[in-house]
């Protein structure tokens, strides 16, 4: 409880946090929405899914147990599996990892294995918690909801809307959710919104060396972390880059991307293990006979693959598609799914309005917008090419979620709103609230 009001009290003191277009009542009442999700969550895996092991919130955290013991009685031991120094062998197996269940991986297809990750900041994490499941829980929701302010601050230096940056970064409920408990995905949306956040002061011309340095520390967390959110970004970073004085960002886009995929085409060629056909065959593969083993109740009848590029151009425009509408009506067997079903169907209503109702928009602005897009249609593309499972395919998309929000947010002009909804007394708090 301590740690919860010094982070409140941290939130409307700190410079990071005040030097933001949101006010500090309104942080507090993300972090505090935030934290309500992070209970939830607790409460969920606690009374309806009791399989600890296969609980993401505590399998990790579980597992951080055996290596933080090595803190008290093998001080040099706990050093080594932290840094990751010459501790693959059969002393540290029979002593530690044997007794983990997630420090190997049910499949290994030569990416990094992120769970390593998140098990020894949990462990690190113990040595001050006690082993309390809620200190680490505050801990990787402060994380999370710094990079969602980090976002945030980006979304208003391009907006100039308090409103829509505000609710893109901290009102949807899957990204809330899906990085308010002990998840992959707060240590990612911390990754990710300080990558970008610093990338566009560098990209505005106001780097500094602590931004470069901030910039290769999160660069290495997105990499080890989710490989698939780091191959998205880097091209539409790139390009974004590039497009700051081309007067047709579109053209720059297309040609980066043209660029980018016979890059990797060409890698492939002298080095086939890095193949990205290959590596998407591969992890496609492995999730459909995982999705079979465990009988995944929200696995669907997917295809498999062929290591082809037409094969995977092909499967391309129904991946897009089920990572765009899913979870469908019918799918609908956990309450977990009725966030995201509803998430699906006001974002179709927005995507409506916008045809309806569009602002013009800057220059600045639509490269912005364009980054957006692009780094969401590879994400989604990856992941609907790769995943068999409803409730995965829910779960990934979390890191692109608030881009595409916000994109369309953008477009969409607030001023045709009927006056009676723009005089609202509700609507004229929430801007001054902000």
């Amino acid at each position: 409880m301590l740690l919860f009001f010094g982070i409140f009290t941290l939130i409307s003191k700190h410079s990071f946090f005040k030097n933001t277009p949101f006010s500090k009542c309104s942080l507090q009442l993300a972090f505090f929405l935030r934290m309500s999700s992070s209970l939830t969550v607790f409460y969920l895996y606690s009374e309806y899914y009791t399989v600890r092991a296969e609980a993401d919130t505590f399998k990790y955290f579980d597992d951080s147990y055996f290596m933080a013991k090595a803190f008290w009685e093998h001080p040099v031991d706990f050093l080594q599996m932290l840094l990751g120094l010459d501790c693959n062998t059969a002393y540290f197996h029979n002593n530690y990892f044997n007794d983990m269940s997630n420090w190997v991986r049910s499949y290994d297809n030569g990416l990094l294995n992120d769970n390593r990750l998140v098990i020894r900041f949990n462990a690190l994490i113990r040595i001050f918690s006690f082993g309390n499941y809620h200190v680490h829980a505050l801990i990787f929701n402060l994380m999370a909801f710094v990079g969602s302010v980090s976002l945030g601050k980006v979304f208003y230096a391009v907006s100039k809307s308090k409103l829509k940056s505000y609710f893109s970064v901290f009102l949807i409920p899957s990204v809330i959710f899906w990085s308010s408990g002990i998840f992959k995905e707060s240590i990612l949306l911390f990754a990710l919104g300080l990558f970008l956040f610093h990338f566009y002061q560098v990209s505005k011309g106001k780097g500094s060396i602590k931004s470069s340095l901030i910039l290769l520390f999160t660069l290495g967390i997105l990499i080890v972390m989710k490989l698939y959110v780091f191959l998205a970004f880097l091209p539409a970073c790139v390009c974004y880059f590039i497009s700051r004085k081309h007067e047709n960002p579109l053209r720059v886009y297309l040609s980066g991307y043209c660029i980018f995929i016979l890059l990797a085409m060409s890698l492939a060629a002298f080095a086939p293990q890095y193949s990205f056909i290959y590596l998407i065959v591969d992890k496609q593969r492995d999730f459909i006979n995982l999705s079979q083993f465990f009988e995944v109740n929200s696995a669907f009848a997917m295809d498999y693959l062929e290591p082809t590029l037409w094969s995977l151009i092909k499967a391309s425009p129904e991946a897009i598609l089920n990572v765009f509408t899913k979870p469908w009506l019918g799918e609908v067997n956990s309450l977990l799914f009725i966030p995201p079903l509803c998430e699906n169907v006001l974002l179709f209503v927005l995507l409506v309005l916008c045809f309806s109702w569009r602002k013009k928009i800057s220059l600045d602005q639509a490269k912005f917008i364009l980054f957006c897009f692009a780094f969401t249609f590879l994400v989604y593309l990856i992941i609907g090419l790769t995943t068999p499972i409803t409730g995965a395919l829910v779960r990934y998309k979390i890191p692109a979620v608030p881009f595409i929000w916000f994109s369309f947010l953008m477009i969409l002009n607030t001023h045709k709103f009927p006056k009676g909804l723009r005089k609202n007394k509700l609507y004229l708090w929430l801007h001054s609230y902000l």
